[in-house]
Parts: structure tokens; C-alpha cells; sequence
């Protein structure tokens, strides 16, 4: 009787809070899956829980079950069965939906269908991504109400997503002190400023300000990849690359901000971590030795022979030359390069690139010295345009430059970067080219199409050299000296006028980074965001007013009207 009234009271217990305990179990379930979301893994947190319930789940449903006979009849035996089976299914659901997940979480495609590639880096930030040899940690410290926060994130896992080699952190500086005073001691800094994202790489660090990101003036756009490319450069490079630009022959200055000068292109080699030093080759009666490019840059006077001999003895120990011709619409006075460069297989005129299919509305066909080079004028292959085949390039005004015939007595081998469309000439008549229309002389004119650019690097050595480079010819045993020259016939594209075209920037940027022997930094660099707006006039306005205000409301009025009408008969 005492045993019976024991089991009595066990029964009651369980009858009384079994279902409470198997729910307390669900909801241990959900409160583990809940944290290892927050936290984004799984750790004793999330798997405690998750174990505890899900295992009160089974042992009370079991015990439930059996003490309430689901399996002594037929009837029950057959519902217990249906329950079972959709347990069952529902575990199975939940491990394809976990496998589905896991799977996705680690092997995904990406796609951008923006027309203008908003969601995706250029080709030369994947390029930089792909050579990284250094973990770097990103750290954002931005408020999440601040302007294109959200952009910030994006951009920053798209880095993370072409590399394991970054990691991506964010705190939020007004939430969480403890991991900034952490980051601040770790950067041995007193103090870190919000809205910041911090670029660390050993012992190099970075930090990108949120003016830097975002364009100061309206419309605000978003400059994200651009500074934050700069900066993986700055962590990760040992020393900046060192740039000279000569000075004292009337070339383009790299401090004018007018539109012949060239500042706009100073400051994007400055974000590609280069250090930009005027040169006053006279004064300083050598080249330096920390120079890794020696740019000239549109001379309008002569160099002197005791300067191109510098020059020659820089090009001849390993040098890297970057030359830019200034346009021969101006007083074309001699520089002296025209006798220094078939040293190296490039050839240079005096005349003038013209182009006679322009046509203009009201004038007809034209003749203009400004030259679109698309496609099809690029080189076939050679690492500074390969990138640049979509892009137009605007040269203004150019002196054809061509690369001289293969020859076995020459070390160096030269190969054309660009040539003017079909239907260019090299005018030689440049005196009078202001006065009357240039008309293509077949028996004086440089026929078409004009080369307008080349690049020139040692070769193997051959067996006999040539007696302008005495160094190899002297020395049986001398090996190549690895020098590289790059020459325009123009200018006028890397000024401040013409830089903004598509691919006038790379152009020379490229060129500089094949100069330095830095490939894995070719390629197109990040283009400013592609900001659309509506222009709309006073009529239109009206026009929108009186159907949203007046237009829409009227639709139902005249429709219940006809309906009335109809019901009324």
C-alpha cells in the first residue's frame, strides 16, 4: 500500500512538470544555437546548453512515452510511429540545413552585377592581395552610426575574402574600451583616434582616418579600397620605393596643382607608397644611389653633355629611366636625347603625330593632334598595357617614338607600347602646322600608324657588343646590367588636364611599377565611384506632384464611381 502510494506521487511528479522540463530543454536548444550566433563559433557556451537540451529532450520524451503505453495499442503503437518518423525527418532536415550552411560558409561564389563593378576590387588590389606574404590584422574602429560604415565592413571582407591573409576585427570604440586600451598598448600609442580602421603588419602600422575614405566634398563618395590599398602597402613594404623627377630644363613640376602641372600624378604615386624627390642633376652631379626611377618629365631646353653622360653612366650601372617628351606643337627645341636613346633601340623624331578622322559636327572631317589610343593600338603583349585594353588613353600633341630594327650588335631590345590609330602621320612640317591645315606628304611625312611609345630592357648578351656600351665590350665575362627605359612622345597626358581619362593614370603608373621591377603591382588601379543622380526641371516636378498627389487618390474615386453607377441600374 506504502509502495503504491510512493509510485503515486513519482507518477504525479512527473505528470506535473515533465512537459515543463522538456520544454526548459527546447529552450536550452534555442539559447545555445542563439550564442554560438552572437559570438559566431562554437564554444562550451553554445554546446553546453545545446548538449544539456537536447538530451533532457530525449531521455523525458522516452520516459514519457513509455510510461503513458504510446506502444500497447495498435492505435498508439501506429501514432507513436507517424511521431517517430517525423522526428526522425525533422533531425535529418536539421543536418542537411547544418551541412547546407557549413558548406556554404567555407565554398562560395561571389557575383557583382553592378554595371560598374561597385561590389568588387580592381584588378590591381587582387593582384597586391594575391603576392601578400605577411599576415596582416584590420582593425576597424568606427562607430556603427557613422557614414558608410557599412561600406567600410563590405569592402573589408571582400580584402579577406581574395586572401587569408588578412583578418578582419571590429570593435565598437564607444562599447568596448577594454580591446581599444588592448589595441592602443599593443601599437605602444597613448591613445587611438574613433573612426579609424588600423592596417598592422609586424611591426609597421597603419591608420586610415575617416576623411580619408570618404571625398570631402559633396557629392560624398566612397574612396575605401584606394586608401585602404595605400595602406596594405605601407605595412607590408620595407622601405618606399624613391622617385626622382629632374628638374632645370623647364620640366613639369610635381608641386603644380595647375592644369600643366603634374601634382595629380605625384600624389597617386605617393599612394603607391613612393617617395617623390625633385633632382637637379648639375648640383647634385650624379644620380643618387637610392633612386629606383629617374623621371624627366616634358623638357623644353637642352641637357647639357656632362648631364647625359650622368645619365648614361646611371642607365649603364642598372638604371631606370622614365622619359616624357614634351609636345612638339611648342618650340621644339633639341634636349639631346635624340643621339643618348638609339644607345638603347628607341628612335625619336621631331614631328608631329596628326590624326585626320575626327569627325566634328558643322566642320566635318578634322585633323587634330590629340590621339584616342583604344584597343586595338595598345601592344599585343608586354606587362604595362596588357590591363589597360578597355581603357582609352589620351595623348596630346605626341613626337613619334619608335623602337629600332632587332640587332645582334645591341644589347638592349626595345618593343612599342602604343601606336596612333590608322590614318596618323608624322607631320614635318611643324613651323607651320599653327598657320594652315597639315596635309600628309607622302615623300617628307612619317606614315602611319605612329608609334607614340616604347619601352626598352637588356637582353641576353650577345657575342660581340656594340661600342656604345664600352663596360661589356672591355669585359668578356660582364653580365647584363639590367637597365629599363620607358618613352613617351608626350606629356601632356599625366598632367592635371588630361590624368582624370581612364587610362592615363594606370598608363603611367604602370610604367613606373614595371621600371622598379614591381609586377605584382600592375594592373588597373580602384576608379572613383560611379555617382548617379536625376536632373529633374520645374515641369517634370509639377508633373510628379499632381500625379502623386492628386493623380493616385482620383483612381479609386472613379472607379467606385462606375461601380456606383453600374449597382445604381
Amino acid at each position: 500500500m506504502e509502495m503504491s502510494t510512493l509510485n503515486t506521487k513519482k507518477n504525479d511528479w512527473f505528470e506535473q512538470f515533465g512537459g515543463y522540463i522538456i520544454l526548459a530543454g527546447i529552450i536550452a536548444v534555442v539559447a545555445g544555437f542563439g550564442i554560438s550566433r552572437i559570438f559566431n563559433l562554437w564554444g562550451l557556451s553554445s554546446l553546453i546548453p545545446v548538449g544539456i537540451g537536447g538530451g533532457v529532450i530525449i531521455g523525458f520524451s522516452a520516459v514519457m512515452a513509455v510510461r503513458k503505453n504510446w506502444f500497447s495499442s495498435e492505435a498508439s503503437r501506429r501514432k507513436a510511429l507517424v511521431g517517430t518518423n517525423v522526428a526522425i525527418m525533422s533531425v535529418f532536415a536539421a543536418c542537411i540545413f547544418a551541412v547546407v550552411g557549413f558548406l556554404n560558409n567555407r565554398h562560395y561564389e561571389r557575383f557583382d552585377l553592378t554595371l560598374t563593378g561597385k561590389y568588387s576590387l580592381s584588378p590591381k588590389t587582387k593582384n597586391i592581395l594575391k603576392n601578400l606574404d605577411k599576415p596582416i590584422v584590420v582593425t576597424t574602429l568606427f562607430n556603427p552610426g557613422e557614414m558608410f560604415y557599412e561600406q567600410i565592413l563590405d569592402i573589408l571582407k571582400e580584402y579577406a575574402y581574395h586572401t587569408d591573409k588578412i583578418k578582419v576585427e571590429s570593435i565598437d570604440p564607444l562599447r568596448n574600451r577594454t580591446k581599444v586600451e588592448e589595441l592602443a598598448k599593443r601599437l605602444n600609442i597613448s591613445d587611438l583616434q574613433l573612426n579609424t580602421v588600423v592596417f598592422e603588419c609586424g611591426e609597421h602600422s597603419k591608420h586610415v582616418q575617416q576623411s580619408e575614405v570618404i571625398e570631402k566634398q559633396y557629392p560624398f563618395k566612397f574612396k575605401g579600397e584606394e586608401a585602404f590599398t595605400e595602406a596594405i602597402l605601407n605595412v607590408t613594404q620595407e622601405k618606399q620605393s624613391a622617385i626622382y623627377f629632374v628638374t632645370g630644363h623647364g620640366e613639369r613640376q610635381f608641386e603644380d596643382f595647375d592644369r600643366g602641372g603634374i601634382s595629380g600624378i605625384a600624389n597617386a604615386l605617393k599612394r603607391d607608397n613612393c617617395r617623390v624627390v625633385p633632382l637637379d642633376i648639375l648640383t647634385a652631379k650624379k644620380i643618387p644611389d637610392d633612386c629606383e626611377v629617374l623621371v624627366i618629365a616634358g623638357p623644353t631646353k637642352a641637357y647639357l653633355t656632362e648631364e647625359l653622360n650622368i645619365i648614361r653612366n646611371y642607365l649603364e650601372n642598372r638604371g631606370k629611366l622614365l622619359l616624357m617628351l614634351e609636345p612638339a606643337l611648342s618650340p621644339n627645341a633639341p634636349t639631346g636625347f635624340k643621339t643618348l636613346l638609339p644607345e638603347y633601340g628607341i628612335a625619336v623624331r621631331d614631328d608631329v603625330v596628326v590624326y585626320n578622322k575626327v569627325n566634328m559636327p558643322l566642320f566635318g572631317i578634322q585633323t587634330v593632334a590629340e590621339i584616342y589610343v583604344g584597343k586595338d593600338e595598345y601592344a599585343e603583349e608586354h606587362s604595362i598595357t596588357n590591363d589597360l585594353k578597355n581603357y582609352n588613353t589620351i595623348i596630346f600633341g605626341a613626337c613619334p617614338v619608335d623602337a629600332s630594327p632587332p640587332n645582334d650588335q645591341m644589347p638592349y631590345q626595345a618593343t612599342v607600347l602604343m601606336r596612333a590609330p590608322e590614318g596618323s602621320w608624322g607631320e614635318i612640317d611643324v613651323a607651320n602646322l599653327r598657320q594652315k591645315k597639315p596635309e600628309y606628304n607622302i615623300d617628307t611625312d612619317v606614315q602611319g600608324p605612329v608609334s607614340l611609345a616604347v619601352a626598352a630592357q637588356v637582353k641576353e648578351l650577345p657575342k660581340a657588343v656594340t661600342q656604345s656600351h664600352p663596360a661589356m665590350a672591355n669585359d668578356p665575362s660582364a653580365k647584363p646590367q639590367g637597365a629599363r627605359l620607358v618613352v613617351f612622345g608626350d606629356v601632356n597626358f599625366v598632367t592635371n588636364e588630361y590624368i582624370e581619362n581612364p587610362g592615363n593614370a594606370d598608363l603611367f603608373r604602370n610604367s613606373v611599377n614595371w621600371l622598379a621591377q614591381k609586377e605584382t603591382q600592375l594592373g588597373i588601379s580602384a576608379k572613383p565611384p560611379d555617382f548617379r543622380k536625376a536632373t529633374i526641371n520645374p515641369i517634370q516636378m509639377k508633373v510628379i506632384f499632381w500625379v502623386s498627389i492628386a493623380g493616385i487618390p482620383v483612381i479609386p474615386v472613379i472607379i467606385g464611381s462606375i461601380v456606383w453607377w453600374k449597382r445604381r441600374r
